[in-house]
């Protein structure tokens, strides 16, 4: 095996090319770090490709809310429903659904808030800074956006969570039917209200994002390396070997951002594994017949709508089942008629689906921090529905660590030891 010596003070290498890995690779490299990535997979091919692209602040709240355990069965019998679990997959998500439920206490729960907050808040200053660094920031909007309703008794359940948000800094509020349809008049006339979050945005084009970072690398001098890390073991001088089927890189620094496969790569390192495969699907729409102004989400079933630059794009669902399992790709149809009852001019002609895997924690968090056995081994992963949203925060925070500064964000909530 080769094994190319990347041991320096000021190298990096981190394993995985999606938009965390290549935020955090791009950060690292405008700090001074000479980085290399490793992935098996070109740059945004995975899940970072699909996301929603809405930046969306009412997201200071996890996917599962402490209600989730009372609309758990329905949702489950509901074959057009946000959540499926396959039944081969249960003995996987039992552990996960344990911690999960243990979350959604009120202490811990409103502890996860305050934590997902603080980097929610953060998070599009951050991603505006780090795309204008690779001449992507023709990509970012700032046009708020809203959660529709069409039932009244959804609409009151999701106005209780205004006040919480105000208390975070967000900028909410509750519209009318005629608000509503005053700034997206492509809306149903049947809608009862919306929400509006004034400084929510989007992002047209997240696989193009993630590209320009990867171009702005390698003009930098960031090397790219087609390989799939087998195992990260620790050597004898404080420095790193990264194993993989054709060669063994050794380096002071590695940072784990390879989603949903990074629970494998701690392996022997002290962690409980914690993370599981939540499918999300979207559909895209290249002419929808309608104008959007904004993301809007359906508040009934939950998912979004997002103006793009090559057309509009539903995306939503979590379907929690093993990452190499056949796509169900009536998941991502099923977004079509269901968004036609909110618009009802959408025409879904041409229609593309897609599938990619989140990598999903119980309490909702993403994992942020090093591991202690060894210095100079580090992790952000598990971002879940918030992965393009607290990219170039999480990548801030990366850097900070790496270079032993006082973090932006207090990162002890994302630490991996709070799974034990």
């Amino acid at each position: 095996m080769q094994q190319p010596d990347l041991n320096a003070c000021n190298d990096v290498v981190v394993i995985g090319a999606g938009i965390v890995g290549l935020s955090v690779a791009l950060q690292l490299q405008l700090d001074g770090f000479k980085v290399t990535v490793v992935d098996h997979s070109p740059a945004m091919e995975g899940c970072s490709a699909g996301n929603a692209g809405y930046l969306s602040q009412a997201n200071i709240f996890p996917p599962a809310t402490p209600d989730l355990l009372l609309k758990l069965p329905r949702l489950l019998l509901d074959k057009e429903g946000p959540l499926v679990i396959k039944p081969s997959y249960f003995g996987k998500m039992i552990p996960w659904s344990m911690r999960a439920v243990s979350a959604l206490k009120p202490a811990p729960y409103a502890k996860t808030v305050d934590a997902l907050a603080s980097l929610i808040t953060r998070s599009q200053a951050c991603l505006a800074e780090l795309a204008s660094k690779a001449d992507a920031s023709h990509l970012l909007t700032q046009e708020g956006g809203l959660i529709a309703f069409r039932t009244e008794s959804a609409f009151a359940t999701r106005q209780k969570a205004i006040p919480a948000w105000r208390d975070h800094g967000v900028d909410v509020t509750a519209l009318s039917r005629q608000e509503a349809l005053a700034l997206e008049p492509a809306l149903t006339p049947d809608l009862v209200g919306a929400i509006h979050f004034a400084h929510s945005g989007r992002c047209s084009d997240p696989q193009a994002l993630g590209l320009l970072y990867a171009k702005q690398l390698e003009r930098g001098g960031a090397r790219f390396i087609r390989d799939k890390v087998l195992s990260v073991k620790q050597g004898k001088n404080a420095d790193w070997t990264l194993i993989t089927p054709s060669q063994k890189l050794s380096t002071s620094k590695v940072v784990l951002c390879a989603g949903h496969a990074s629970d494998e790569l701690l392996a022997g390192y002290g962690y409980r594994k914690a993370l599981v495969s939540e499918r999300g699907y979207h559909l895209m729409l290249p002419s929808s017949g309608i104008q959007l102004n904004r993301p809007v989400v359906f508040g009934e079933p939950y998912f979004a709508a997002t103006p793009m630059l090559h057309g509009l794009r539903l995306a939503g669902t979590a379907e929690f089942c093993s990452a190499s399992a056949a796509p169900n790709l009536q998941r991502s149809h099923m977004l079509g008629s269901l968004a036609q009852k909110y618009l009802p001019g959408l025409s879904i002609d041409g229609a593309k689906p897609w599938m990619g895997v989140r990598p999903s924690l119980p309490d909702g968090l993403p994992a942020i921090g090093h591991v202690e056995r060894g210095n100079g081994f580090f992790y952000a992963f598990g971002h879940g529905h918030n992965g393009l949203m607290t990219s170039a925060i999480t990548a801030k925070c990366v850097s900070e660590m790496v270079r032993r500064r006082e973090t932006t964000v207090d990162l002890s909530p994302f630490d991996l030891k709070r799974f034990g």
